[in-house]
């Protein structure tokens, strides 16, 4: 098989006032002498590394100063990148990407597959604290790196400095929708650190060296990102300077209408407001991840499948789909994309003596209460919040709501000490072995993204042979036994699927939305301003 792509409200208006803070956007429209001023839902954790757990903003800010050998598009199709073209096996055991020639790094040295191949065993290095780690599993040697029979892994090499090889250790077809777009590193710059040495670099504070069409410039705590164009990009950036602004999302909205800010994600309960607006236009895009709450199965309390299964019943998702999102997304099954999903799912429709019954034969204790954890400051996470800790109490299970900040979050999961935690995010729509991420007994935190210690052996059973199945019909079928078994398992309390909502400033041309507020921004270079 051979793929081969070319490169290619009314309180709103007060609260801009006085939020307004940062440069504004030049206007003018010659390439190199304009600003964009753009919405951060959250406050960065300020660790702009791809080693480091998962944070939705940080993240975002990267999509502007890395790239990776291909990346996810906004329809969630793989595209290349920092690779010309790959080719995949017909078994799907080896992966050669044939990066394109002439790159050089923001700096004007020269990238290599070596810079990839360093990137890649840096990742698939636990002694490199990598969040993701637990992703390179099936790659060939990783096994033998991580229990200690070797230094090196096998299955990734650079036979020349335009190829990038990766041998899978078995058969895996969604192997490249889990490790084919990691943003790739500078050797030259980190390469002189041992693997356990490399996350606490200073360099991740203020990342000036990159891949991506913008380098960073500086990081003002509350204030903003700003990132500038990277001159040796391939394709240079139209707009000359960025700075993605955290703020609240009624503030965004507020600033969208005064142009404060030029694009930004909004509320389902804005979205008379920003329509109003003369001089946005506004893009809707179904999303690839999810909002849900994170149930620590760590902690004796939620290792009954029927405790989990409890809180599903106990609360009207469908509801919180009708009244906070305004009907703009969708409730979630399980962790399988809508369109992967197979038919016969259980919805866990309300029910609260359902609930109630599930509570009292797992031994649930009435006086117990539990913190639920989110970052405040998005309209429909904060309203969900609230609406959740009301229906589980009236199942008997007490709610303590905890507001965190999202630079604590990774210490909660490291100490296990949460007790739930409201998120959203990642993509689910490429392929669907992409939810081992967030499933698999060995994606447990912090080798991977399962923040809630969850481990079903069946599960991960399903999930290796369907990754592993040649014949398209049957991989599906296993899949959806996957499906099945994890909707029954209930390994996370799926709430919803919300669509993105992005307004955009007229004088702003090439924005595509992303298909949520966390979403890695796609191609920035391609972005321009008119007059």
């Amino acid at each position: 098989m051979k793929r081969v792509f070319l490169a290619g409200a009314a309180a709103v208006a007060l609260l801009a006032v006085a939020a307004c803070t940062g440069p504004k956007p030049d206007t003018t429209s010659a390439p190199g002498k304009s600003s964009l001023n753009v919405y951060l839902y959250q406050e960065p954790a300020g660790v702009f590394s791809p080693l480091a757990p998962l944070n939705g903003a940080d993240s975002q800010v990267m999509s502007f100063v890395y790239e990776g050998l291909l990346a996810v598009d906004p329809d969630y199709k793989l595209q290349p990148r920092l690779a010309e073209s790959y080719d995949v096996s017909p078994d799907a055991t080896t992966f050669t990407f044939h990066l394109r020639k002439g790159l050089k790094w923001s700096d004007g040295q020269p990238f290599t597959s070596k810079d990839v191949l360093f990137t890649y065993n840096l990742l698939a290095n636990p002694k490199s604290t990598s969040a993701t780690a637990g992703s390179y599993s099936g790659v060939a040697g990783v096994a033998d790196l991580t229990s200690g029979k070797s230094t090196t892994i096998s299955g990734f090499s650079a036979p020349d400095d335009n190829t990038f090889v990766i041998k899978a250790a078995a058969p895996n077809f969604g192997l490249m929708a889990v490790i084919g777009t990691p943003w790739i590193l500078p050797e030259h710059i980190l390469g002189k650190d041992a693997p356990e040495a490399v996350a606490k670099n200073e360099f991740f504070r203020k990342p000036t060296v990159g891949m991506g069409p913008y380098t960073f410039a500086e990081y003002k705590t509350n204030q903003y990102v700003h990132v500038t164009a990277n001159p040796n990009y391939r394709n240079p950036a139209k707009i000359q300077d960025v700075y993605l602004k955290p703020m609240t999302s009624d503030v965004a909205t507020a600033q969208l209408g005064n142009g404060g800010i030029d694009i930004a994600s909004f509320s389902p309960t804005d979205a008379a407001t920003v329509a109003g607006f003369s001089g946005v236009t506004t893009q809707e895009k179904p999303g690839a991840g999810f909002v849900r709450m994170a149930l620590n199965q760590s902690k004796p309390y939620f290792q009954d499948v029927r405790v989990r299964q409890a809180l599903l019943y106990a609360v009207d998702r469908q509801q919180i789909v009708k009244t906070v999102l305004m009907g703009k997304g969708e409730v979630r099954l399980s962790n399988f994309a809508k369109a992967n999903e197979p038919a016969g799912l259980n919805d866990y429709a309300k029910n609260v003596e359902k609930a109630k019954q599930l509570l009292a034969e797992a031994g649930w204790d009435p006086n117990r209460t539990v913190n639920l954890q989110w970052v405040h400051g998005q309209r429909d996470r904060d309203a969900t919040a609230t609406i959740v800790q009301s229906e589980l109490a009236a199942v008997g299970v007490k709610v303590n709501l905890v507001n965190i900040q999202a630079a604590q979050i990774a210490g909660t999961y490291k100490d296990k000490s949460y007790d739930m935690t409201l998120y959203g995010g990642g993509n689910y729509a490429v392929d669907s072995s992409s939810i081992n991420v967030i499933t698999a007994c060995a994606q447990q935190y912090p080798a991977g993204g399962n923040i809630s210690f969850f481990c079903d052996q069946k599960l991960d059973g399903l999930m290796t042979q369907a990754n592993q199945t040649v014949d398209a019909g049957a991989r599906k079928a296993l899949y959806d036994q996957a499906a099945s078994e994890e909707n029954a398992q209930a390994d996370l309390m799926w709430l919803y699927n919300p669509y993105g909502l992005w307004g955009v400033s007229k004088k702003v041309q090439g924005f595509r939305a992303p298909g949520s507020q966390d979403a890695n921004f796609w191609d920035p270079a391609s972005w321009s301003i008119t007059g």
